[in-house]
């Protein structure tokens, strides 16, 4: 299990690398959303600022865990950004429903591999 865990980590890194140089420099096209969730990304897309976040964090997080010294931070970091792609397909996109329940299973699969290293956080320091 340590290994199908250690190489689903990296595949799932080079997922975020990827798509997130993608966002940022556009080397392969991204088909058109559907149109009331154009309105969504056009909105993300006039902020200025969400989209190069998003996909900075998508860059940062796939590289810490391809790399694999920090991956339960790179779980944390990557968690909003999965939950809004799953959000997202439930809510204005469900044909790419079947991507965003992948990848939020895979995410939810390694953050429950990883969970020793959460459960300081869970513990009252009351």
């Amino acid at each position: 299990m340590r290994t199908s865990t250690f190489i689903l980590s990296r595949i799932f890194g080079l997922f975020w690398l990827i798509f997130g140089l993608n966002g940022l420099f556009h080397f392969f096209p991204i088909p058109a959303p559907p149109q009331d969730s154009a309105y969504f990304m056009e909105a993300l897309t006039r902020s200025g600022y969400a989209l190069p976040l998003i996909y900075g964090v998508e860059v940062v997080g796939g590289l810490m865990l391809v790399l694999g010294g920090w991956t339960s931070l790179a779980l944390l970091l990557l968690a909003p950004v999965t939950a809004n792609i799953l959000l997202y397909d439930l809510a204005l996109n469900p044909g790419g429903l079947t991507i965003g329940i992948a990848i939020a299973a895979l995410h939810a699969f390694l953050l429950w591999r990883s969970r020793a290293a959460f459960m300081p956080l869970l513990r009252c320091q009351c």
